[in-house]
């Protein structure tokens, strides 16, 4: 499969890329700085994601999916807040939440799900708790559901989750939560 990665270089960007690779699929990077990408065999375009007529320019490169970035196929990171279903408690971390200072990326990933939600685009959106540093575990759950709680992930789990559902494909339109 052929794969544009946009934020190739963050911390689940990278994993991404790395895990795409791995699993030989062709892989194409669209950074700022391309001497920040630290994988071997792919291709790097060096851009600013806010300049749309570079954006546009790569995407006519033709790609089967494209992780954190408008096109046919989008696979994006969201939060636990977004998903549409939640147990009691879930209910209640998320309203104690909006108000923490956390709130703030809570409203910004609400504004983010509304536009994607009412696109036509095929997406799948990673509902990610804390994102914490830490190595791959290879295990996780997924939940359509959040129980609610206190929860995190490893980005390298993140990736693994991308990079299986560009294959799989089996949660077209749909919140996925992703934890340990």
């Amino acid at each position: 499969m052929k794969i544009l990665v946009f934020g190739a270089t963050g911390r689940i960007g990278s994993s991404v890329v790395d895990q795409a690779v791995a699993s030989g699929h062709t892989v194409a990077a669209f950074v700022r700085d391309r001497s920040r990408l630290k994988t071997a065999n792919l291709t790097a375009f060096e851009g600013n994601v806010l300049d749309s007529a570079a954006v546009e320019a790569v995407l006519r490169n033709g790609f089967d999916a494209v992780v954190v970035a408008i096109g046919s196929r989008y696979l994006g990171v969201t939060g636990t807040a977004e998903m549409p279903r939640k147990s009691v408690l879930g209910n209640l971390s998320t309203f104690i939440l909006r108000l923490t200072p956390v709130g703030n990326a809570i409203r910004d990933h609400d504004g983010a799900f509304s536009l994607v939600s009412k696109s036509a685009l095929d997406w799948t959106l990673a509902a990610c708790p804390w994102v914490k540093d830490g190595p791959a575990r290879g295990n996780y759950k997924t939940s359509l559901t959040f129980p609610g709680g206190n929860k995190f992930i490893y980005p390298a789990d993140v990736a693994h989750f991308f990079v299986r559902e560009l294959t799989a494909h089996t949660a077209s339109r749909q919140v996925v939560g992703i934890w340990y």
